[in-house]
């Protein structure tokens, strides 16, 4: 099954020169976009920072049940600044985005795609190893979102205007039988 790579992308993993790189976006009161490459990196008119606070992102599988993701960041607590951040402001319902890069032999970015997006779900210091862990899970999570999102083409529409997934939502051409007939 496709998973909606770029044709730059797909080439770059048929070259086998597969550099990834790790695209973080914590929006705290004051977005934090980090990366694990050498060097900063833009995209979509960011400026991801190089930073060796970016200690891991964890990884993630797949299963045919509805559940709902979690996710980790590790960053680094020997800094002041995000353990400065997660105490003296509430983080939980903040939103995480760890997109997923490819550089090419220059180290220039061709393309990303979304890894995971998710919410802080709770954080957690370890004082003996110098980590902040921020524990996220999925949008399915986010209770406390504002209401009016409905599955039907006019909504879908509002927010992606390409999206024609719900074209025929209101549409019915026959019955549907559940169950026994």
């Amino acid at each position: 099954m496709t998973r909606g790579l770029s044709s730059a992308i797909t080439t770059e993993l048929g070259n086998q020169n597969i550099k990834p790189i790790a695209l973080v976006e914590i929006n705290f009161p004051t977005p934090q976009r980090i990366t694990n490459h050498y060097k900063d990196i833009t995209h979509n008119s960011n400026t991801y920072t190089a930073s060796s606070h970016l200690l891991g992102v964890s990884g993630k599988g797949e299963n045919s049940s509805i559940d709902v993701s979690s996710f980790q960041i590790e960053l680094s607590a020997v800094d002041s600044a995000f353990v400065s951040i997660v105490l003296n402001n509430v983080v939980n319902n903040d939103q995480v985005t760890v997109d997923m890069g490819f550089l090419d032999s220059a180290d220039a970015l061709i393309d990303t795609f979304t890894y995971e997006i998710g919410f802080i779900d709770s954080f957690r210091i370890d004082t003996e190893k110098g980590r902040i862990v921020l524990n996220c899970t999925s949008h399915f999570a986010d209770f406390s979102r504002t209401a009016g999102r409905k599955t039907n083409n006019g909504s879908q529409q509002r927010f992606f205007s390409t999206d024609v997934g719900f074209e025929f939502a209101g549409l019915t051409v026959q019955d549907i039988l559940w169950g026994r007939k």
